[in-house]
């Protein structure tokens, strides 16, 4: 005779391990629009201020980043290096926003071959890192950027 088992406790399992793949995915997509667009709102009041310090700036420019505002991010971003032209977040995450309105339109990918530009000529590790990354290689098949690329190689080196 077959003894029968009671399923209850395989039922509980799986639905424990369903909740719990649930959770995860709900975490997976870090903050909620909602969080960010009030982000924004409130740095955007505190850029607002006379003498805003270049890290509120950089605070902003990343909630914007965020947002996927780029262009603002841009903006904000340039606040910073006004402030500091060899701070790297601002630098770095600049470019990536650049980038990213780059592949877009022309008038953009030439905004970013100019960054680019200026950050081989200030920090040509940090611009020989960004044409690394994965996101950028699309930019190299331009022999423009292969040429800055070049240059950030040799003057890294350096």
């Amino acid at each position: 005779m077959i003894q029968q088992r009671s399923r209850l406790p395989a039922v509980m399992m799986l639905l424990a391990l369903l909740a719990f793949g649930v959770g995860m995915g709900f975490a997976r997509k870090g903050v909620s629009p909602s969080k960010v667009q009030a982000e924004i709102v409130r740095l955007k009041a505190e850029v607002a201020k006379p003498n805003a310090k270049w890290q509120t700036w950089l605070e902003y420019g990343n909630a914007l980043r965020d947002g996927q505002q780029y262009v603002d991010a841009i903006l904000a971003y340039d606040q910073v290096l006004k402030a500091d032209p060899y701070q790297k977040d601002a630098r770095l995450q600049g470019s990536l926003c650049r980038a990213t309105l780059g592949s877009r339109t022309d008038a953009d990918k030439e905004g970013f071959l100019k960054f680019m530009g200026e950050t081989v000529e200030l920090d040509p590790r940090l611009a020989k890192a960004i044409f690394e990354r994965p996101d950028i290689a699309s930019f190299l098949s331009d022999e423009r950027f292969r040429k800055l690329n070049k240059t950030a190689i040799d003057q890294s080196q350096d």
